[in-house]
Parts: structure tokens; C-alpha cells; sequence
């Protein structure tokens, strides 16, 4: 994967938060994947293959007062719409927020890390 620049912004259900900028998001592409293998006394080894799910991991964002109840939404529907904007490549995909109780610091409107997670088979979609 080639560089795409700074994080810039999150889109949640239509709603765009902004992303600090020492956060580095990881795109994980879904599809078939080794993982795991049964190792062998004689040295050799059977690979299995599963279906990996698509996420993006590492997230934070800032949710300001006015943008809570977005956020709140977001974090408690499934299958919504998600844009990861970076400088130079856009991240694309429908999915839901993971993360249990995401906490908001109550100084600087951050969030902790969370991630988000395809849903509906067709991956991350990039441009």
C-alpha cells in the first residue's frame, strides 16, 4: 500500500469529524487469508483459509457538543455509511462502529481509539 498522507476526516452516517493529527489509522482489506496452519512432526504444515473481515483500526476523532448526539447515533446503528478521508486517498465502506464504550475526554472532546468494521461483504472501497 502506497502512502496516502494525513488522516483527515471520519464520516459517520453523513455526519464528518475531524481527526487528530497524530492519529494513524490502519486499513485491514477483507477477503480470503491464510489464518492459521497445522504444523507437522515431519516439518511440513496444512494452511486454512477464512473469511477476514474488512476494518479500519486506530480511529479518534473530536466529538464537539453539538455533534454528540451524532456520534451517539453512529455508535449505535449498524450499517451505516463510512468515509475515512485522507490527503491524498478515500477510504469507503459500509459498516458499524466498534468498540464497546468509547470515551470522549472531557478536555479536548476526544475520543480513544475505536475501529470500524464492514457489514455487508463488499470490503473497503478506495479512491
Amino acid at each position: 500500500m502506497g502512502k496516502c498522507g494525513d488522516a483527515i476526516s471520519l464520516t459517520l452516517n453523513g455526519t464528518k469529524y475531524a481527526i487528530p493529527k497524530d492519529t494513524e489509522p490502519n486499513v485491514i482489506d477483507g477477503g480470503l487469508k491464510v489464518t492459521e496452519t497445522q504444523e507437522y512432526g515431519d516439518g511440513t504444515a496444512d494452511s486454512y483459509m477464512s473469511r477476514v473481515i474488512g476494518k479500519i483500526t486506530g480511529l479518534k476523532i473530536k466529538v464537539p457538543a453539538s455533534l454528540e448526539d451524532a456520534w451517539a447515533n453512529a455508535c449505535s446503528t449498524p450499517d451505516i455509511p463510512i468515509i475515512l478521508e485522507c490527503v491524498s486517498r478515500t477510504y469507503e465502506l459500509t459498516g458499524s462502529v466498534i468498540g464497546g464504550e468509547v470515551e470522549i475526554s472531557s478536555t479536548k472532546n476526544l475520543t480513544n481509539e475505536f475501529e470500524v468494521h464492514c457489514t455487508d461483504g463488499a470490503g473497503i472501497r478506495k479512491s
